[in-house]
């Protein structure tokens, strides 16, 4: 039972800890307050709050234009749209419409030959060979089956979903994660052998009274 819960607090949770820590060390925007820009991918969510994680307002198509309110520290803007108002990724949008002017920054490697399927359907994009940098723009989530990316293939900017299982997020770091799981199963296993202990002393007690 401890086995199963340790890898369960794996699975589900740190690959997703230490990708959202890399994200938020490594963001860099040059948008300021005021600014217009311009939704890059085909489509792109709008956000109630500051993480991918939040409920999605709206989704946006490509070339819709967006306002610049404030901006946040962990890479996500706060924009208008009409009469809408939310969080959009800074990687998503641009000064221009031009995806060829809009440089790729990448947090994430493909870890097998995969194929990239469309945003909007099941069809094939391409073809991405092992050790392939992308950029993960919509998060890292265990819970998906599929992930959204961002990537450079002859010359061009483009996007599409892969399996989650063909992508490694930067952040998590193998050793790490052991270290962590380790000491997660040492607490786990003294906890439990504290409340052993406390069932034995509780009960001489009681034989004694």
């Amino acid at each position: 039972m401890l086995d199963k819960n340790v890898k369960i607090f794996h699975t589900k949770h740190m690959n997703s800890f230490f990708f959202a820590l890399a994200m938020i060390l490594t963001f860099s925007s040059n948008f300021v307050t005021g600014q217009s820009v311009f939704v890059i991918p085909n489509n792109a969510s709008l956000y109630s709050e500051p993480n991918f994680e939040s409920e999605v307002l709206i989704e946006l198509e490509k070339g819709t234009n967006l306002e610049i309110l404030t901006e946040e520290e962990n890479g996500f803007l706060y924009v208008k749209y009409n009469e809408t108002q939310g969080y959009i990724y800074y990687e998503l949008v641009g000064e221009t419409l031009n995806e060829q002017e809009k440089v790729l920054s990448y947090n994430a490697t493909i870890l097998n030959n995969t194929t990239v399927y469309s945003l909007t359907s099941n069809e094939k994009i391409c073809d991405l060979e092992k050790g392939k940098r992308v950029f993960l723009y919509q998060g890292y989530n265990d819970d998906k089956d599929m992930l959204a990316i961002q990537f450079e293939k002859d010359g061009k900017i483009l996007y599409g979903l892969v399996e989650i299982e063909n992508v490694k997020p930067d952040g998590v770091n193998t050793a790490l994660i052991v270290s962590i799981t380790a000491i997660v199963a040492i607490v786990s296993i003294i906890i439990i052998l504290l409340g052993i202990t406390n069932k034995k002393r509780h009960k001489k007690l009681k034989n004694h009274a």
